[in-house]
């Protein structure tokens, strides 16, 4: 490329896509009709809570701040007054509710182990059993260096990956003896999200990807509760990562979607280097993962400008695989449809 591409620019010139050696005219919707909840004419709420100071000092996040900035967030995305009545209105103390995380670079990335329990003590306040909330990854290594502890037992918050520690060999013993159809080949997804949770909370990282251009919600879905993943990365994950979400087993249980952009990545990902990570002092929350993602990709976007490194849409990997998923219908990437509010605490 002669000069660098912004999304816009790259979207409009964007007519084929090359797939797996084959070239597509188009990216194709997916096999089955579109749900009818996405209204493309109205805006999706992105929830962008910045902290005035900042939240992490070393690698620990203020958990008083982080809890102020979630119940703000909440409200704010419900339109209550009341944190309680937020909560309330997404889940049901009824409810098995599972927290999946990403923990892929965390020990760097740090605010998984403050978000989560914020989440876990308003979960609580609404009278849901500790003990029916599941903190999760893919792996038990991500979560250990999350700052969590494993918990299997019938008291507290379980604490568990879909490997049980196993490693990448043991994701097919915790996964669905049931195969999906993503349209793109058949998945196997996690147990722990297809039986013992009733509700998910999407819990991702603000950070840049080598493959996907950015791994933020959608991804951390798509290649996060299946066990292989390594199956989905060509021509940088799309359109797997929209596929993968669309599939009415996952997509139907996530209720929420929280990106923890305390720390932002804004290059060399997914593995973060300290070099390439900075302060952003964030939190979003969003229905929405497509909207969400895609306001996650411009701040992305403007760090690196600020840090002189080339546009998103001007790598080998790009995101496109956020316009996908809007195509897929599974949610907003036009930025005049979306309403991005803003709030400083």
């Amino acid at each position: 490329m002669s000069r660098s591409l912004t999304r816009r620019e790259f979207i409009k010139s964007t007519c084929a896509c090359t797939l797996l050696g084959g070239v597509l005219p188009e990216i194709p919707l997916p096999p089955d009709p579109l749900p009818s909840d996405i209204e493309t004419n109205s805006l999706s709420l992105v929830v962008d809570i910045k902290s005035r100071k900042d939240v992490v000092k070393g690698l620990t996040p203020d958990i008083s701040l982080v809890k102020q900035m979630v119940g703000t967030g909440i409200t704010s995305l419900t339109g209550t007054n009341d944190p309680k009545d937020a909560w309330s209105s997404l889940f049901s103390k009824d409810e098995r509710i599972g927290i999946k995380v990403n923990g892929l670079g965390s020990s760097i990335l740090a605010g998984n182990y403050q978000i989560c329990w914020a989440i876990v003590d308003a979960l609580k306040g609404i009278g849901v059993n500790e003990n029916n909330i599941i903190v999760w990854d893919q792996y038990q290594h991500y979560l250990l260096s999350s700052g969590f502890r494993i918990n299997e037992s019938f008291k507290g918050v379980r604490i568990y990956a879909t490997d049980r520690g196993g490693g990448k060999e043991a994701l097919d013993s915790g996964s669905s003896y049931r195969e999906y159809d993503s349209g793109y080949g058949a998945v196997r997804i996690s147990k722990i999200l297809t039986e013992e949770v009733d509700s998910l909370i999407n819990l991702g990282l603000l950070k840049d990807h080598n493959l996907a251009g950015v791994s933020i919600s959608l991804k951390n879905i798509s290649h996060g509760v299946i066990s292989h993943p390594d199956n989905f990365h060509d021509n940088s994950c799309d359109p797997f990562i929209a596929a993968i979400n669309s599939i009415p087993e996952i997509r139907n249980k996530i209720k929420l979607h929280i990106c923890n952009g305390l720390l932002g990545l804004f290059d060399g990902g997914p593995m973060p280097k300290k070099r390439y990570v900075w302060m952003n002092n964030g939190i979003m929350l969003s229905k929405d993962p497509v909207s969400l993602d895609t306001i996650g990709m411009d701040i992305i976007e403007e760090k690196r400008k600020e840090r002189d490194r080339p546009p998103l849409f001007n790598r080998a990997n790009v995101p496109k695989h956020i316009e996908t998923a809007a195509k897929f219908g599974l949610g907003i990437n036009d930025t005049n449809l979306i309403n991005h509010k803003s709030i400083l605490i």
